[in-house]
């Protein structure tokens, strides 16, 4: 039940967060905009296509820039109230400074919540619907949908249940069925496996099973590598893949238990979902570290001195955690470590720095 405090927080530090969020979406949105029309002319990828492209993916984009816009707006909603004296009245009242950043959480919580189902439903099926959109005006014979990735080769149609890019040129291919017709359409052969890696301009099949299909019988033989020769442009795959860190939590867990059991390398795929698992934490951290501030000189600052010191905080936190990431990537362990580590380190820090006597 919201106190007389958290109502007062709300009010200020929910509709800054809006609007910080508005504006950095807008933003990034302007910049793949930008970057998509590099792309105009190639086959019937036009002006419109770019633009449901990215519409398609706002859902992803507010996901990924709420933990910066929580920052900031709270920043900037907590000052609002400093520079009108009501903080200095909730802590006359009785309202210690840890309680009142309490209440600035709980503010940016509400909005979490649709942050995470825009991340975790609604932005991986626009991504997807974004990639198959690119994918099918740029090119013929390249389809996403729920059974998986769909690439016509020639005369045979792949279909792939999941896809990792581990490099520039470099594609498996999990559990993947290959079907080839003949020239009167008619299906001559199927090819199941569990891996197909791309080497040069074949593709190296692992652990699976052919079939050949005639009028009176299907000859059957199980393989543990077979190579196929391939026509596929991999590198129009790799840019139509939906990556890591866009797929949803659920997904992610599903490709890293996949592996395991099959004892394949998905690195990328872990990282990406420990760091999904520890998002609301970060967001919220994040917000609760700009308490401090707000009680600090930067009313004296004015809005300008709030909205750098939030951006900056939120910049340099990406930038440090990023690195923690991809040091534990290069270690291949520690994941969870960086991913829970440096929030828990914020919030620690700002109650320390909140229960500090005032000088």
């Amino acid at each position: 039940m919201f106190t007389r405090i958290d109502k007062l927080v709300y009010k200020a530090v929910v509709p800054a967060v809006l609007l910080c969020w508005f504006v950095f979406v807008s933003f990034d949105a302007l910049i793949g905009l930008l970057n998509e029309f590099d792309e105009i002319g190639i086959g019937e990828y036009d002006v419109l296509r770019v633009l449901e492209y990215i519409a398609l993916s706002l859902p992803r984009r507010m996901y990924q820039m709420f933990s910066t816009a929580a920052v900031v707006g709270s920043m900037l909603g907590l000052g609002s109230l400093a520079a009108r004296s009501e903080l200095i009245a909730l802590q006359a009242a009785g309202a210690c400074k840890v309680r009142i950043g309490v209440s600035a959480v709980w503010a940016v919580a509400s909005l979490l919540l649709l942050a995470l189902i825009l991340g975790e439903w609604v932005g991986p099926k626009g991504d997807r619907m974004a990639a198959d959109l690119a994918a099918q005006s740029k090119a013929q014979g390249i389809a996403f949908s729920g059974s998986g990735l769909w690439l016509r080769d020639g005369k045979a149609v792949w279909n792939a249940k999941r896809i990792v890019v581990t490099g520039p040129g470099q594609i498996d291919l999990w559990d993947i069925w290959r079907y080839e017709f003949g020239q009167d359409a008619r299906l001559q052969e199927v090819v199941r496996a569990e891996r197909a890696s791309f080497r040069g301009n074949l593709f190296e099949l692992a652990n699976g099973s052919r079939d050949r299909l005639a009028d009176a019988a299907v000859e059957s033989e199980k393989f543990a590598t077979m190579s196929l020769p391939t026509f596929l442009d991999t590198g129009l795959i790799e840019s139509h893949t939906v990556r890591p860190n866009q797929q949803a939590t659920r997904d992610l867990y599903e490709t890293v238990r996949y592996a395991k059991v099959n004892q394949l390398d998905a690195l990328a795929f872990e990282s990406a979902f420990w760091y999904r698992v520890f998002y609301p934490l970060i967001a919220l951290s994040l917000a609760f570290v700009a308490t401090p501030f707000a009680f600090a000189n930067v009313r004296s600052g004015g809005l300008g001195q709030r909205l750098l010191l939030g951006i900056a905080l939120g910049v340099g936190f990406f930038f440090t955690h990023r690195t923690l990431i991809n040091f534990a990537e290069t270690e291949r362990s520690g994941l969870v470590l960086v991913n829970i580590g440096p929030p828990i380190v914020l919030i620690a820090l700002t109650i320390w720095a909140l229960r500090r006597p005032a000088k």
